[in-house]
């Protein structure tokens, strides 16, 4: 070929995927990605939308991992002190060391659905963050805060 290309073939994509795609995953799960593969998915999905042909399209992609990962890793870390913040500003909504009042709280907690038992459990006895909560119960993050959130009120209202 005479001409100078100026995207990234298909060819070269299929090559890059089937020769560096483990390798990418690796170098994607050395920055503690829980979803390496879909981080790597997203940045071959970048380059194909690139107007030009990077000059070296598996450092282009390694580049673009390590962005991405210290994006999220900045980003989980904004949330969980805003996460934190946000519990420091909210009340006990039962004295750990009352006995009595545990052991209603804890006949109460046995009311709630298993879904939001779970979720309550989940966030205030194993510290799990809703991000964490969400993925390990399969649905989104807002759907957790909202069942938490319910829960809690419930809880309330059975207590008082």
């Amino acid at each position: 070929m005479g001409s100078k290309q100026s995207f990234l073939s298909a060819e070269e994509l299929v090559g890059i995927v089937d020769k560096r795609f483990p390798a990418l995953v690796l170098y994607a799960r050395s920055w503690n990605i829980n979803a390496a593969e879909d981080l790597v998915q997203e940045a071959l999905m970048k380059l194909v939308k690139q107007p030009k042909r990077p000059v070296n399209p598996e450092a282009w992609l390694c580049k673009t991992i390590r962005n991405a990962a210290v994006s999220r890793h900045r980003k989980s870390e904004r949330q969980k002190k805003h996460e934190t913040e946000a519990a420091r500003q909210k009340p006990d909504w039962f004295v750990p060391g009352d006995s009595l009042l545990a052991k209603e709280a804890a006949e109460k907690l046995a009311e709630l659905s298993a879904e939001r038992r779970e979720i309550v459990v989940l966030r205030i006895w194993n510290q799990l963050s809703f991000d964490e909560i969400a993925e390990l119960v399969g649905m989104p993050k807002t759907n957790v805060f909202r069942k938490y959130s319910e829960a809690l009120a419930e809880l309330r209202r059975r207590l008082t």
